[in-house]
Parts: structure tokens; C-alpha cells; sequence
């Protein structure tokens, strides 16, 4: 027999917590899903708008070393040479270079510009003070190493924020000239990297919001039907559990995946009833009268056994098979019995009741085919129960000496010697009248 004690209930199934892991788990992925998606556009459009930028600042700074070349000749050859003076010396080439790059910062419309020769070292700057200056930042030194663009925005003690955008100038062969410095203002990258970050996640975050509300309502209306049909499914088993004993229903849920019910001999004391003179009640009533008077008894004798831990093994027309197992059987079985005969001869029932009960081996088990099985007790121990039920009267419980003593009673009769068919030997019983 299962640990668990026979009439405990077992809990009821509970429904799957859909909702919940829906609202747990995959709505806190769709969010994340969402401000990934949200991340990725952006880094995508800002490396996207800095490459546009790049490409911008490298034709601006051809634009001006053509301009610079064709406007300048000498000037422009002695600036890529690095032989242009220091600022303060008023020679020609310096003259011309700064009106000419002055034009076009003008032109171009630049917040600022700077030249830088391939060792860093400033040759041109809107601020003459750069001027000859060394310049040994990350983004220009992998322009001169790598010839790679590079940008880096700056805040300045004026409030304004600029993106520097460093870009080489290459000859034909590929052979860094020189280096410029560009300034851009923020506020136009920004203004284009919002609105394509926008644009990028806008669409498919409405799309993401509103498969999340449709997928709220399904898994709204799914855990309804979840919940109902498992309801359902608790009130049948409790329905069923009525109808078998609570041996039966804990077998049948510990039984293998296959349905196999394995059996199992036990010992176990058995407690069988009977009503008295029940044929001639049944004869002389109607059949509505007879299951009236069938259950006012049942209930007395189901709610006594249940209350001193016995099970319910099956009601056999106006008899009832109840097990008792584990330490202290058969002092709850005898004690049950009293009861249940106290009880009865003081209600107002018009047939009284007859107990046996022994103790004794039994095998427990899964009886009949496959599809229409019953889960009992049998074995010579229940056909000895039921002989001492039959040699009880009206009020009577009758039980085998080893079990009297086993459970320490000594309100008994005196010791008889009872002949039980198929057995050789008499057995020794002792019998207790109600009142």
C-alpha cells in the first residue's frame, strides 16, 4: 500500500500558468527584442551617417586642395613639403595659403579647418596659434598610420559641440600628402541619426506592439479554456474517487505510463458489515425505500471508517469491505466497529447492522481485463472476514482472538471457537454486543 494515507486527498491539478509565463517570459523577451532592435538601429544609422559624414569630409577636403592647388601652385607644393614658415613671417606663400583656405572655409561654410603634415605636425589652422603644433591623437594617428578616417566630437568651453573629422590626403599612388581636420557641428548628425533611428524601429515596433496586445488576448482566452477543462477535470476525478476506494485512486495515479497496476501482498486488518435481515426489508418496500434506508446506513458506517483512518475498499450491495493498515489497525478497525453499531442502534433505522473483522495476509491488486478492471483485496483473510460478519447478529461484532489482543481489548466476551468454511481448524473469536 502507498505511504500516503488512505483518506488523505490528494491536491487537485492545477492549470497550467500560461498567463503567467507568457507575462514572465515571453512579453519581457518582446521588450527586449524591441530595445535590441532599437539599439541596432541606431548603431547601424549612426556608423551609417558617420560614414556618410567621412565621405563627405574627404571630397570637401579634395575640394579644397584642388582649390588650394590651383589657386596657390607654389604655395600648396611648399605646403605638402612642410616647408611653410612659422606664423608672424609675412612671406608670400604663407600670405597666399591663408587667403586661399580662408575662401574656402568661407565657401564651405566649415566651423573650422586644420592641415597637418604626415608627422602630425600642424601647417595650416584657422587659429594661427595651432600652428606648428603636434597633434598625437588616436584619430590622427590612424589616419598617418592606416589612412583611415576617423571622427571624435568635442565639447568647447563656448558651449558649442563639434564632430572633428580627420580625413587623408592621398597622390595617385596612394602616398599620404597630408591630413585634414574638419569641424562639423552635432546638431545636424543628430537630427539625421533621430530621424533614422525613428523611421527604423517606429514600423516595426508598432508591428511588435500590437503582436504582443494579439498575443495577450490569445493567451488570455487559452487560459481560460485551460482553466476550465482542468476544473473540469478536478470535478470528475473527485466524482469518480466516490466511486472507488482511496487504495484504487492512489494506485491508479502511481501507475506505470503503460497502465500496469503492480500487486502487492500486504497485511492489513479487514473490517466487514453487513445489514441485518435486509431481504425481507426489501421485499416489503418500495425500491426508493430501500436505497434510502441502504444510504442512512452507509453514511453512519463511510464517515465512522474514514474518521479512524480505514479505506473504503467497496460496498457490495448492503455490505461494506473496509482495510485498516499500518501501526495501530486493529485497535482503529475495532474501535470504528463500536461505533458504527453505538450509532446505528441509537438513530432511527429499521435494520441494524453485523461486523467481523480480522487480521491477515491479503494480496492487493488490479483484477480483470484491461479495459474494465476493479482494484481490490483478496485472498483467504477477506473470506474470513466476511464468515465472522455472518456469525454476528444483529449489533454484533465479531473478531478473531489475535486481533482482539493486538489491539489490547479486553471488552469482549468470552473466547469461542468458531468453524469458518474451508477451513479445517476452528478459529478462535471473541464477540461484543452493542449496549
Amino acid at each position: 500500500m502507498s505511504e500516503q494515507h488512505p483518506n488523505s486527498s490528494p491536491p487537485l491539478e492545477q492549470p497550467f500558468p500560461l498567463r503567467s509565463h507568457f507575462r514572465r517570459r515571453i512579453l519581457p523577451g518582446l521588450l527586449v527584442f524591441l530595445a535590441v532592435l532599437g539599439g541596432a538601429a541606431g548603431i547601424a544609422s549612426t556608423n551609417v551617417i558617420q560614414a556618410i559624414y567621412l565621405e563627405q569630409a574627404q571630397r570637401r577636403a579634395e575640394t579644397i586642395a584642388r582649390a588650394v592647388a590651383t589657386a596657390a601652385p607654389d604655395a600648396w607644393a611648399a605646403l605638402i613639403s612642410g616647408k611653410v614658415a612659422e606664423p608672424g613671417d609675412v612671406i608670400r606663400h604663407h600670405l597666399r595659403l591663408r587667403q586661399t583656405f580662408a575662401l574656402e572655409v568661407e565657401e564651405l561654410k566649415l566651423a573650422r579647418l586644420n592641415v597637418y603634415d604626415k608627422a602630425g605636425k600642424t601647417i595650416f589652422a584657422t587659429n594661427t596659434e595651432n600652428i606648428g603644433k603636434i597633434e598625437t591623437g588616436p584619430a590622427i594617428r590612424g589616419v598617418i598610420d592606416k589612412h583611415q578616417p576617423g571622427i571624435v566630437a568635442k565639447n568647447y568651453p563656448d558651449g558649442s559641440r563639434l564632430h572633428e573629422l580627420y580625413v587623408p590626403l592621398l597622390d595617385d599612388a596612394g602616398t599620404l600628402l597630408a591630413v585634414f581636420e574638419l569641424y562639423e557641428p552635432v546638431t545636424f548628425l543628430d537630427s539625421v541619426l533621430t530621424d533614422g533611428v525613428i523611421s527604423a524601429v517606429t514600423v516595426p515596433g508598432l508591428l511588435l506592439i500590437a503582436l504582443v496586445f494579439g498575443l495577450g488576448h490569445l493567451v488570455g482566452r487559452a487560459q481560460e479554456d485551460i482553466d476550465a477543462r482542468t476544473d473540469a477535470l478536478n470535478r470528475l476525478r473527485q466524482r469518480l474517487e466516490t466511486f472507488v476506494s482511496a487504495g484504487a485512486a492512489a494506485a491508479a495515479r502511481g501507475a506505470h505510463e503503460q497502465g500496469d497496476i503492480p500487486s502487492e501482498r500486504i497485511t492489513c486488518t479487514i473490517l466487514f458489515s453487513d445489514i441485518r435481515d435486509f431481504t425481507s426489508y426489501a421485499e416489503d418496500h418500495s425500491p426508493e425505500q430501500v436505497v434510502a434506508m441502504i444510504n442512512d446506513l452507509m453514511t453512519v458506517q463511510v464517515n465512522t471508517l474514514r474518521a479512524h483512518g480505514g479505506d473504503i475498499d467497496k460496498m457490495i450491495g448492503d455490505a461494506v469491505l473496509a482495510l485498516f493498515n499500518g501501526p495501530g489497525a486493529a485497535r482503529q478497525a475495532i474501535d470504528a466497529a463500536k461505533m458504527i453499531l453505538n450509532q446505528v442502534a441509537a438513530g432511527d433505522h429499521p435494520r441494524g447492522v453485523g461486523i467481523g473483522i480480522f487480521t491477515g495476509d491479503v494480496v492487493s491488486g488490479a483484477i480483470g481485463p484491461d479495459d474494465r478492471r476493479d482494484f481490490t483485496v483478496i485472498g483467504d483473510s477477506v473470506n474470513i472476514a466476511s464468515r465472522l460478519c455472518s456469525a454476528a447478529g444483529e449489533g454484533e461484532l465479531v473478531v478473531d482472538e489475535a486481533t482482539a489482543m493486538d489491539a489490547g481489548d479486553e471488552a469482549f466476551g468470552e473466547l469461542e471457537e468458531a468453524s469458518v468454511k474451508g477451513r479445517r481448524k476452528s478459529l478462535s473469536v471473541r464477540r461484543w454486543r452493542c449496549g
